[in-house]
């Protein structure tokens, strides 16, 4: 086994590596957080968060990790991305595992941090994030909530599993609402968890839990004492319903299949660029996935593309964090954003897919990127 050492401005990270399919620098850099809960980050370069992401490389580990899990999926499920981070790459890898089976009792759902009220949520706590709170909703659609409620297995997908702790308030919390539940499957990018600690997780939560991975490593942050945190911005949502802010056909509510899009103003912007043009495709906030999907439909078509999304959580510059422009968040919450590793004018042309209606904050970053705004509503695109 192989150990690496980080020195950060917050601390001493040290890795010791167990056996991989994977490079550990195909996967991760590394950042500091200002965040004295933990002080480091592991910046995923598949996740389309912190760092520009390549799709093609992004719909590898989506297609590894599905296949990973496959065969460990009982009857019906539940897929759940865990937001922010992994929103997307929870349903990357639910679109992955749809193109291995013909069965359709198979649900994807994304933890959200904003409240909508009338709808029943399955709420629980993330200690160590910024923002602790989050809501898993209860599907309203009756097919949808069937599969909820009485799903076989739960899969849980984030990009590193670090303590397991989220997981065991998650499931505790799901197993209320779905006694019929025989199995959960905790699949990640990176996972931090070692034999003892599955098994505890396991008997802690009263139910068959599988661990599947695409690296393994154990860690250990020797944190700098002399380091002094300044204050940690807010990055918790308002509690108000932000109902008027968010599609509800994107993964909160839960769906069935794979995200439906129309390419129709697409490629009338595709008709407008100049051969070889360097393409940037942004996600906004919790809204990942379509960015996705557009940037991959890009790179098909020959384009030099790379995706990305803004992100709530404030690293500090250095390391794998070179650049960063701080915004305000378009779901009206007043909370600073971030976009990291993009210089204003590296890219010929930026696609910033959101979500929210239109707004002062989307607009103001447009115009900061020389941008164009694509608005997603129940699957149609308009240039905004």
């Amino acid at each position: 086994m192989s150990s690496i050492s980080v020195s950060l401005p917050t601390g001493e990270l040290r890795l010791t590596l167990a056996t991989s399919d994977f490079e550990l620098n195909e996967l991760t850099d590394y950042a500091a957080r200002q965040n004295p809960k933990r002080g480091f980050m592991f910046v995923s370069k598949l996740l389309a968060k912190y760092w520009p992401s390549q799709p093609t490389e992004m719909l590898r580990m989506h297609q590894y990790l599905a296949q990973a899990l496959a065969k460990s999926i009982v009857g019906s499920s539940v897929f759940i991305g865990m937001a922010e981070a992994a929103a997307g790459l929870g349903q990357g890898v639910y679109e992955a595992y749809l193109d291995q089976t013909t069965q359709t009792e198979h649900l994807f759902i994304h933890t959200s941090r904003y409240f909508l009220d009338t709808i029943q949520a399955v709420d629980f706590q993330e200690q160590h994030s910024h923002a602790s709170q989050f809501y898993l909703y209860v599907p309203h659609e009756t097919a949808l909530k069937s599969t909820f409620l009485q799903a076989k297995t739960l899969v849980l997908i984030d990009d590193e599993v670090t303590t397991g702790t989220t997981f065991i308030n998650l499931i505790t919390a799901y197993k209320k609402v779905n006694p019929q539940l025989q199995r959960v499957l905790i699949v990640s990018i990176l996972s931090f968890i070692d034999i003892q600690r599955q098994a505890q997780i396991q008997q802690i939560v009263g139910i068959d839990v599988i661990f599947m991975h695409a690296l393994s490593a154990q860690i250990n942050f020797k944190r700098d004492v002399n380091y002094q945190y300044t204050q940690v911005p807010n990055v918790n949502s308002k509690a108000e319903c932000k109902r008027q802010n968010l599609s509800l056909k994107a993964g909160r509510l839960g769906i069935y299949g794979k995200m439906v899009w129309d390419k129709a103003v697409l490629q009338g912007l595709m008709q407008t660029w100049q051969s070889g043009a360097k393409i940037l495709v942004l996600g906004t906030g919790e809204f990942v996935h379509l960015a996705f999907l557009i940037a991959y439909y890009l790179e098909q078509q020959g384009w030099g593309v790379k995706v990305q999304s803004t992100a709530r959580s404030p690293l500090l510059k250095g390391k794998a964090i070179q650049e960063k422009i701080v915004l305000q968040d378009n779901y009206a919450d007043n909370i600073p954003n971030y976009l990291y590793n993009v210089r204003e004018g590296q890219y010929d042309h930026i696609i910033i897919c959101h979500e929210t209606p239109v707004c002062a904050s989307l607009t103001q970053f447009a115009q900061r990127l020389n941008a164009d705004l694509l608005y997603y509503a129940d699957g149609k695109i308009s240039l905004s």
